[in-house]
C-alpha cells in the first residue's frame, strides 16, 4: 500500500479522523462556496475544451447549490460568484481567439 503525504499528516494530526476517512470512507460535508464552485468551474472548463457551452454547464453544476446555505467569504453570494465565473470563462474565450489568429 502506498501512502500520500495527505493521508500521513492526516494521521499524525488524528488517527480517529484518519480512520473516518480512509479506512471506512467518510466524507466531510463542504460548506465552502469557493471549494464547491471551483468543482463547478472545473466542469465548465471540461466543457469550454468539449466545445460545449461552458456559461451553461457553469450555470447547471452552480445552480445545485443556489438555495443551499453555504459559508460565503470576501462579501461573495451565489450571484457574484457566477457573473465572475462567466467573466472568466469568457475572457478565456477572448484569449484563446487572440492566440488563433494569423500573424
Amino acid at each position: 500500500m502506498t501512502y500520500s503525504y495527505t493521508q500521513i499528516a492526516q494521521y499524525l494530526r488524528c488517527p480517529r479522523s484518519y480512520r473516518y476517512r480512509y479506512l471506512d470512507g467518510w466524507k466531510e460535508k463542504d460548506s465552502r462556496a469557493t471549494l464547491l464552485f471551483g468543482r463547478c468551474f472545473e466542469q465548465a472548463l471540461g466543457a469550454y475544451f468539449r466545445r460545449e457551452d461552458s456559461g451553461a454547464a457553469l450555470f447547471s453544476e452552480w445552480a445545485i447549490y443556489k438555495d443551499t446555505p453555504l459559508d460565503y467569504s470576501h462579501g461573495d453570494t451565489w450571484e457574484r460568484m457566477l457573473r465572475q465565473g462567466i467573466q472568466l470563462l469568457e475572457r478565456l474565450a477572448q484569449d484563446e481567439s487572440h492566440r488563433n489568429l494569423p500573424t
